[in-house]
């Protein structure tokens, strides 16, 4: 079986993550009164999460742009300098436009969503470009892309090196594929054909030796990652 062979088989297989690396849906799971047998865990609906994953990523950029624009100009693909962007993520979770669109207290909201610092960075670089571009923007190659920048240190740079290198070989051999995924619902079976659909690309842009956790999210993060740097960032 070839190697891209392989990985097709292995995206097809791949169960649709709920939210980005790092994040979880909660669910309580209480032991029903009178027993002492813990109550099953009610299953996740994926398109659900999902759909509560997109509202609380278009939701919270668009009021917070110059922040996490801030933040995101201060990131790499495995840290995120928030104390040198002056955010506090609790922040993230109390302004108004969360309460317009959950109808919810930010304590009810926290109680669904908890997440990474690098998920939360991928996430608002998914928001980022999809705010600025309603489609593919147009690229007759003339312009390269700005040169990317690294917070990480040590062991830590290498690998984030490595990961933006992957991330910008998407964006550079498949931007189209790239921009139709990040267009798709969160956790729908379109998300997942979109992703299947970078499998040459992905095959492609894997150094030798290289490996990745290959999940329906981590391939959308990678893509979000790799269009951010190609068609948002700015020249310090």
């Amino acid at each position: 079986m070839t190697f891209t062979k392989a990985l097709h088989s292995a995206i097809l297989a791949l169960a649709v993550a709920l939210v980005p690396s790092g994040a979880s849906a909660q669910v309580d799971p209480n032991i029903e009164t009178g027993s002492k047998i813990p109550r099953r865990m009610e299953k996740v609906d994926p398109v659900r999460a999902g759909s509560l994953r997109d509202l609380y990523v278009s939701c919270t950029y668009g009021p917070s742009r110059k922040d996490i624009d801030r933040l995101l100009a201060l990131s790499d693909p495995l840290t995120a300098d928030f104390e040198g962007a002056g955010i506090r993520m609790n922040r993230m979770f109390d302004n108004n436009s969360l309460r317009a669109c959950f109808e919810v207290n930010p304590d009810s909201l926290r109680s669904q969503i908890s997440m990474s610092d690098t998920a939360f960075r991928y996430m608002m670089l998914e928001a980022a470009y999809l705010y600025l571009f309603g489609e593919l923007p147009a690229d007759d190659g003339t312009s390269a892309p700005v040169e990317r920048s690294y917070v990480s240190t040590g062991e830590k740079l290498v690998a984030a090196k490595a990961l933006g290198t992957f991330s910008d070989c998407i964006a550079k051999n498949d931007p189209a594929g790239a921009d139709a995924l990040l267009r798709t619902p969160s956790g729908t079976s379109e998300e997942r054909e979109a992703a299947k659909a970078l499998v040459g690309t992905l095959g492609a842009c894997l150094a030798a030796g290289q490996q990745l956790e290959l999940s329906i999210t981590n391939i959308r993060s990678f893509a979000a990652d790799g269009m951010w740097q190609r068609y948002v960032a700015r020249p310090e």
